[in-house]
């Protein structure tokens, strides 16, 4: 009977750490039929932390994966956004999400323990501030304080901007949630905040949030060598969880629920501002 019970508890054993075959594929994760994402709080509407749990477009586009694959999906919260995508190299989740820039230096930093999705959404630059502030251009921020997220794109797109305009009196302040960076700039007296940069999609949501806000000045993303880049969001994914990417992949071009944000702002620009 012992003999006969230890059998059974070994094949229960072996069955769960089988890999997840769904689509015809094999894909593997760090927990059996479980697909751990790593979620930062900070940037709506991408990912939302809630009482009820999370939401957001990028939460219930990778729910609709994980159901097509019968995976189990599981968030991983993370405090800070700087440095989200090496989170699936330090085997922390199988993929980041929450409204990440690929980019060549991203890549680099990752190496060959992240393989990078194709991208399932484009986006801009914009500045949410007070109604009646007008920002037309970096020149328009000279000599005041303008909020972002430290190691996000508008963190790039920002100190590269005013650093080729040659303007160092600007100052830059970094929070790590919006809603408190937009609150700062709706409630600022005349030495406050002007500004919070951000994606065009999170100030857009913030703008609708916080009565007294608007949107400013879209534009396309400028990297620190002063080139105009166009701006994909893709999902670090563990490169150890063999067959994941790919599954993304397949996904990204035939999605069961499509991209809660649309096709994105429709403004992919590798040229021009």
């Amino acid at each position: 009977m012992r003999r006969t019970l230890l059998v059974v508890l070994a094949s229960l054993v072996a069955l769960a750490l089988m890999p997840t075959v769904a689509q015809g594929k094999t894909v593997t994760t760090l927990k059996p039929g479980v697909l751990q994402v790593c979620l930062y709080p900070g940037f709506a509407p991408f990912a939302i932390q809630g009482q009820k749990g999370w939401s957001g477009w990028d939460v219930a586009y990778l729910k609709g994966f994980a159901k097509q694959q019968g995976l189990a999906f599981k968030p991983v919260y993370v405090k800070t956004y700087k440095n989200i995508w090496m989170r699936p190299a330090k085997d922390q989740c199988d993929l980041s999400a929450t409204g990440i820039t690929i980019t060549a230096d991203r890549v680099g930093q990752t190496g060959k323990a992240v393989t990078w999705t194709d991208p399932y959404y484009y986006v801009e630059r914009a500045f949410i501030v007070r109604e009646g502030t007008q920002i037309n251009g970096i020149e328009d921020v000279a000599g005041k304080t303008v909020i972002t997220t430290k190691g996000a794109t508008a963190d790039i797109d920002l100190l590269a901007r005013l650093n080729k305009a040659g303007i160092t009196t600007t100052k830059v302040e970094y929070v790590n949630m919006e809603q408190e960076a937009a609150q700062r700039v709706a409630k600022a007296g005349p030495d406050g905040p002007i500004a919070f940069a951000a994606g065009v999609g999170s100030i857009d949501y913030l703008a609708k949030a916080v009565p007294g806000l608007t949107t400013v000045w879209p534009h396309c993303m400028m990297l620190p060598d002063g080139t105009i880049s166009s701006e994909p969001f893709s999902f670090p994914v563990r490169a150890a969880s063999s067959g994941l990417a790919e599954a993304l992949n397949a996904y990204v071009k035939a999605p069961t629920v499509p991209y809660p944000g649309g096709p994105g702002s429709g403004r992919d620009c590798p040229t021009g501002d």
